[in-house]
């Protein structure tokens, strides 16, 4: 158990001194009255099968020898660890492998990047992460996903009842406001311009006009959940499906710095999706945005050189920035995707990169997992996601509405 704020410093300011029991007590008690909050950290063995209740040092694995440290204290998964509610998932089409490589595969990005959110590149090559971690930045659970998860959650919810800006915006309120689509039911991380966006919406503003337009404005929060939209590109025309995706953005992000970031993102993973190979899939997407974008987002062009020439796969790791500046974000991730042979590789390297590590490693899994397909992504990982049940059973809902099956095709 650790206990934070206000009591921290009332220990560190006792200096080298002793104190009674009563005295930890007193400040204790006085700590808590200034809003200091009990953490407990729960191990992964809670949901493991192979659990021995009542003994906390030992398990069916770990039946003569204690348990790692790691384990009973948690910080890193457990190499034996097998779920006691083991999600099954049998995907026979091609293309629902895909989508369910797209979905999980930016869900456990997400998640793999939460406990290590906003550390440094230097922490990350001193400490790199190498399995699934808890606890950390924001003291959460094994397998818990972010803000990031959840918004594309609230389109891909939306798409699964026929899109309507109205629905979208309804989802994205209650999962303010009622902690929906979460992985515990309450909201631990969102975004500034996304809060701001929100509480627009909220005031009755139409969800088109609620994201920032300033340059400063140009965070990755719209990109982050637009990835949805690549799964039904087909369903529209190109000059439909770019404005789909503005209209998208534009819930949050309205610049067109933002816009062109998404457009290019859901072409490419569109590109992927229908089969294309790695620089098959980015020469379509360049020559999309050059036939469909060149006039209206001419002023924008030069601040996506990097990409559009090219130049992002032969860049060297030391001038890759992992920030939430969503063109940093945009050639993180496909520096990462260029630069990985492998679903796991991809994630991995996007959180050690350090920075924004949920956000990065899950728009880079997102792809990774379209391209490898979903048999790709480590299933002890899978298996650990929070309310794995429901992401899968909505993403089946979304398989056949897109290609109008049968749910025995698409499960």
């Amino acid at each position: 158990m650790k206990i934070t704020g206000s009591m921290d410093r009332h220990y560190e300011n006792m200096g080298e001194k002793q104190l009674t029991l009563a005295e930890k007590w007193k400040i204790d008690v006085e700590a808590y009255k200034k809003g200091a909050v009990n953490k407990t950290s729960a191990p992964q063995c809670i949901k493991c099968r192979y659990v021995k209740k009542g003994d906390a040092l030992h398990c069916n694995v770990y039946k003569e020898e204690r348990k790692p440290r790691y384990v009973m204290f948690p910080h890193k998964e457990c190499p034996s660890f097998c779920s006691d509610d083991i999600l099954e998932v049998n995907v026979s089409d091609v293309k629902c492998d895909k989508i369910y490589g797209g979905f999980f595969g930016f869900c456990v990005g997400d998640m793999l990047g939460v406990p290590v959110e906003f550390s440094t590149r230097s922490e990350r090559e001193n400490d790199p992460v190498e399995e699934l971690r808890a606890y950390g930045t924001y003291h959460q659970t094994f397998g818990t996903w972010s803000d990031d998860t959840s918004l594309m959650l609230c389109l891909i919810d939306a798409l699964n009842v026929g899109f309507s800006q109205e629905k979208l915006k309804e989802n994205m309120i209650y999962f303010y406001t009622r902690g929906k689509f979460t992985p515990h039911g309450e909201v631990f991380d969102i975004g500034n311009a996304t809060r701001d966006a929100i509480h627009n919406m909220i005031q009755g503003i139409p969800p088109v006009d609620c994201g920032g337009k300033r340059e400063k404005d140009n965070g990755n929060g719209s990109l982050m959940r637009i990835l949805p939209l690549a799964f039904v590109s087909k369903s529209y025309t190109d000059e439909e499906l770019i404005k789909l995706v503005e209209n998208v953005s534009s819930f949050t992000h309205a610049h067109d710095r933002s816009k062109f970031a998404c457009i290019f993102y859901v072409k490419l993973a569109a590109e992927l999706f229908v089969g294309k190979e790695k620089m098959e899939a980015f020469d379509s997407a360049i020559g999309f945005v050059d036939k469909n974008c060149g006039k209206k987002y001419a002023d924008e062009r030069k601040n996506f050189e990097t990409i559009l020439n090219k130049d992002i796969i032969y860049t060297e790791k030391s001038r890759i920035r992992s920030t939430g500046y969503v063109i940093d974000t945009l050639e993180a991730v496909l520096w990462l995707f260029f630069h990985t042979e492998s679903y796991r590789d991809v994630v991995l390297n996007a959180v050690n990169l350090g920075g924004d590590t949920d956000t990065i490693a899950a728009l880079a899994g997102g792809i990774a997992g379209i391209y490898y397909g979903f048999r790709s992504i480590p299933d002890n990982w899978v298996q650990n996601i929070c309310r794995k049940h429901e992401i899968s059973d909505m993403i089946s809902t979304f398989c056949c509405s897109v290609f109008q099956n049968g749910t025995e095709d698409c499960k």
